[in-house]
């Protein structure tokens, strides 16, 4: 059984058993901000073949203490304030975001971090869903708010436990929340091969009885494929245009254009290798393969007339075509050659009787 085997719908997105997975190109904050940058990566998910392009909107000053990023610079490594500032989007640019978007033909949402910026979501872009990001998802009080709007949600747990991700699915679904999907996340930039556990995809389908997706942060595309091979019915990975840049944590585990597309394309050919094909069509194909590569019984030695075919006298070589097959071993022993049957031709019915 796979693992996510109920369907659902996002607004007219179905997403679930059945259905092709949901491909969210992350922008995230690897535009720092930029405008320009944000609308190349617009472009660059349409020339994947990305079903969404999903964009994270906060004010700092709403999302993080000043204060408090101040004093603790040293001991976080960075002045978080400082660092998310000035990668804020306005919101006149945000407006241009999803005006581009439409233009583009691609599906447009973001990760509110605050309230201000859940309300803007939805009061001002009407937003087709919401993704509530893993640092929200066990505060239980903005996910009431999300819930309020009766939107589609897709949340992340990169960091909660079984039984916050529990309270926090309870608590969506007790303050009137839409669709939920839940993203398998870890919260580790990059996240390494040995932290990924893509088991938790069927522990989380068993725990909650929903679709599961999976937001990954590995370096390359491999892991998601897996998770696609696995069931999940959603996936969320980061798009940027250099994976060294510092200004993010994302860019190590992020993908370049070009590898997204990669992705895309993979993916769509792991969802056509788990559909069963019409054996008909399949035999016919498969025909030319048996010609070549099945065996056929051959003379092991000169046959001269009346011999009786014994295995002292056969043996078995490519190709198949034009000969009595290898596994139809048991129609000709027993029988004799009526004419002379050279060493290493194949033998046919016709010479024997």
């Amino acid at each position: 059984m796979l693992f996510n085997s109920k369907k659902t719908k996002f607004g007219d997105i179905e997403i679930g058993e059945g259905a092709p997975t949901f491909i969210i190109c992350e922008a995230g904050v690897t535009n720092y901000g930029d405008l320009t940058l944000a609308k190349k990566q617009i472009d660059a998910a349409v020339e994947a073949g990305a079903d969404a392009i999903k964009f994270q909107v906060w004010r700092t000053e709403d999302m993080i203490s000043k204060k408090a990023a101040k004093a603790l610079e040293k001991e976080l490594g960075y002045d978080w304030f400082e660092r998310m500032k000035y990668k804020e989007f306005t919101s006149e640019e945000l407006k241009e975001i999803k005006r581009y978007c439409g233009e583009r033909g691609i599906t447009f949402f973001a990760t509110p971090h605050d309230e201000w910026s859940l309300n803007f979501l939805i009061n001002e872009l009407g937003v087709p869903f919401i993704k509530i990001g893993s640092g929200e998802s066990s505060n239980y009080d903005f996910l009431a708010k999300v819930a309020q709007t009766n939107k589609p949600i897709f949340i992340s747990f990169g960091m909660q436990t079984d039984e916050e991700i529990v309270r926090a699915i309870k608590t969506l679904q007790e303050s009137g929340a839409g669709e939920i999907i839940v993203f398998h996340c870890v919260s580790i930039y990059p996240t390494p091969p040995q932290m990924v556990d893509l088991r938790k995809i069927k522990h989380l389908q068993e725990l909650l009885k929903i679709p599961i997706g999976i937001s990954d942060h590995s370096a390359g595309w491999h892991i998601p494929l897996a998770a696609v091979a696995m069931g999940v019915s959603v996936i969320e990975k980061h798009l940027t245009f250099d994976k060294d840049d510092p200004r993010s944590l994302d860019n190590p585990g992020a993908l370049l254009p070009e590898e997204f597309k990669y992705l895309v394309g993979q993916i769509r050919d792991i969802e056509t290798a788990k559909i069963q094909p019409l054996e008909d069509e399949k035999q016919q194909l498969l025909q030319k393969a048996k010609d070549w590569a099945l065996q056929s019984i051959i003379a092991a030695k000169d046959i001269e007339p009346g011999t009786v075919i014994t295995m002292g006298v056969v043996t078995f070589k490519r190709p198949a075509k034009g000969g009595i097959l290898a596994s139809e071993l048991e129609s000709v022993l027993g029988k004799r050659a009526k004419s002379f049957i050279p060493q290493d031709e194949q033998i046919n019915h016709n010479q024997l009787v």
